[in-house]
């Protein structure tokens, strides 16, 4: 990295949980960084806090609405026309819904959100990724139990937030995988943080029994700064410059098992994303 300039990072969903603790460790760590959030209130309100501890010159702002398109790829032009490099880009933000909704494309949202939306913002910066940059995909232990349908990223008939957010993972899996090896000649990493259950609002539980819940297993589970840990970990620590398409978890690789790396729905699902990065 240029040491006469400041390294940049970005971090979506910043003002989240996770998001937070990922922005001020690097922060702390000497970068600019770029927080990104969805239009509104909290995520401006986050930008000026930050802006006020760090100073304006090392924060920055960028909104962008992760279940549109039209939003991600407006997002991604305002920053190619602002920045000339990115050195470190954590994918945080995510989803897990409590009812069926889809994108102004038909999209399930946590297909969406959780997977296209991101790797479209990822694809379109590639003229500011270079050697050295690392790139940083969450995704979840719930990913090995999901299942690439033959209608992704389409809502199914019946709905089940945990189904779809695993579904959605595991789709984000596959595809960091492929880009990771597509990007390796180029010097750019792409590595994947497992944070593990983690006690921060994407947690929502909303049936008679759940206050309950909440109160019994929000305890045990892990806290925000435990969570982002490992994404932390993956932008800064100079042991894993090099190492790409590598999924992590508590600051170590992590096997992933040959039901995820020979997943039958690869193959396809990596044809429909370079159709749908073509149309935007």
């Amino acid at each position: 990295m240029n040491s006469n300039k400041l390294s940049v990072a970005l971090v979506t969903g910043a003002n989240g949980g996770m998001g937070r603790e990922v922005s001020v460790a690097l922060l702390r760590a000497g970068f600019r960084v770029i927080v990104s959030c969805r239009p509104g209130k909290r995520g401006l309100d986050f930008y000026n806090t930050l802006s006020q501890e760090f100073g304006s010159d090392r924060v920055d702002y960028l909104d962008m609405d992760l279940s549109n398109e039209t939003s991600v790829r407006d997002a991604a032009y305002r920053l190619l026309e602002k920045e000339s490099r990115l050195d470190v880009l954590v994918n945080n933000a995510g989803i897990l819904g409590w009812k069926p909704e889809v994108n102004s494309q038909g999209y399930e949202m946590h297909n969406m959100v959780n997977c296209l939306g991101p790797m479209l913002f990822t694809w379109l910066l590639k003229p500011i990724l270079g050697r050295g940059s690392r790139v940083v995909n969450t995704v979840s232990v719930m990913l090995r139990l999901g299942r690439i349908p033959p209608y992704f990223p389409y809502p199914p008939e019946k709905f089940n937030r945990f189904t779809q957010y695993a579904c959605s993972k595991l789709a984000l899996t596959l595809l960091s995988l492929r880009l990771a090896q597509l990007w390796k000649e180029d010097g750019i990493t792409l590595n994947m943080a497992d944070p593990g259950i983690v006690n921060t609002p994407i947690i929502r539980l909303h049936k008679w029994i759940d206050p309950l819940t909440d109160v019994l297993f929000r305890p045990v589970i892990r806290q925000a700064p435990r969570g982002a840990a490992t994404s932390v970990f993956l932008s800064l620590d100079p042991s894993v410059e090099g190492i790409t398409a590598t999924l992590f978890k508590d600051c170590r690789a992590a096997r992933l098992s040959s039901r995820v790396l020979d997943n039958p729905g690869g193959a396809d699902l990596w044809s429909f994303f370079n159709n749908f990065v073509q149309l935007w």
